[in-house]
């Protein structure tokens, strides 16, 4: 079990508009950001934070509509995103020195941002990742159960297929929420020491469902249409050192998605793929997923 430490919980004004809450663990010279996923804020990278060597001062943000940041202009791209992400590098003084890592949702905006910023972003650590061809919304009927082979590509049609999820967050349905977590996040462990009501919470939290699953599925980077938009290949900008992690178990994004990634950006990826993990590697596999970070991260050029 990861030690406890007291992190550093802060706010800051950015020139988007926008405040964001970070967590902050002090340690090295080296900068680590992370990037959360749906349905997630910082505070679901509490465990990995307190696992990482003290090489690293680990940040940890709220992305806009999550958690405890501010949420005055909705999002219509990931790239809004990146853009609060520069200004959050630029209030930091943040330099090249930087390394990203996203998970899940976190993972695409992290491509966005290594795509819009390449002169600031170092490395980059794409754990569970959604795929560079975004995450389009498959249409289903009979009750949500078959998919037609359409994509959903309207505000109003992502809203339509998330109302479910948007009911639980409404009306407070924390039991259902956890039915959820536990069959799509949390399939091979559960968080421990009370931290599932605390990722609960994040839930709650969450502002942006309708605006962040219609950013997903309009992103895409790769050379090909994904159903609702055509790829802009911006991938082939991703000239950085990237390590892609993913367990073997995913079912929220399968395992394939990652393979793809990383044929994806070509040489400058390297995959490790984890047996008995799902789509909570920090849950899964904390020990080895933070060996994992230290190894790429401290590697030398």
């Amino acid at each position: 079990m990861a030690r406890m430490t007291a992190f550093e919980e802060k706010t800051v004004e950015l020139s988007t508009g926008e405040t964001y809450f970070y967590r902050k663990r002090k340690g090295g010279i080296h900068k680590l950001l992370l990037l959360h996923g749906n349905m997630n804020s910082s505070v679901n990278w509490d465990v990995l934070m307190n696992e990482l060597a003290t090489d690293f001062t680990v940040y940890a943000v709220d992305l806009r509509g999550f958690g405890e940041s501010s949420y005055n202009t909705p999002i219509d791209s990931l790239k809004d995103f990146s853009k609060d992400l520069k200004a959050f590098a630029d209030a930091m003084d943040f330099k090249k020195e930087l390394h990203v890592a996203g998970w899940s949702l976190g993972g695409n905006i992290a491509m966005q941002f290594a795509i819009d910023y390449p002169d600031l972003v170092e490395k980059l650590v794409l754990m569970s990742s959604g795929p560079v061809h975004g995450y389009p919304m498959e249409e289903r009927k009979f009750f949500g159960l078959k998919k037609t082979g359409n994509y959903l590509s309207t505000k109003e049609d992502i809203a339509d297929g998330v109302k479910m999820l948007e009911n639980i967050r409404k009306k407070n349905k924390r039991k259902t929420l956890r039915l959820v977590l536990n069959k799509s996040l949390y399939t091979h462990k559960k968080p421990l020491d009370g931290r599932m009501v605390k990722y609960e919470k994040a839930f709650m939290q969450q502002r942006n469902l309708v605006d962040v699953n219609y950013a997903l599925s309009h992103f895409n980077i790769s050379h090909e249409h994904n159903g609702v938009t055509e790829g802009s290949g911006a991938v082939d900008k991703l000239n950085l050192p990237v390590l892609i992690l993913h367990g073997k178990g995913d079912k929220v994004v399968p395992v394939e998605y990652a393979e793809k990634n990383q044929q994806a950006i070509g040489d400058n990826a390297r995959i490790q793929l984890f047996d008995d993990a799902g789509h909570a590697l920090i849950v899964d596999k904390l020990s080895d997923v933070a060996k994992a970070y230290q190894d790429f991260l401290l590697e030398e050029d």
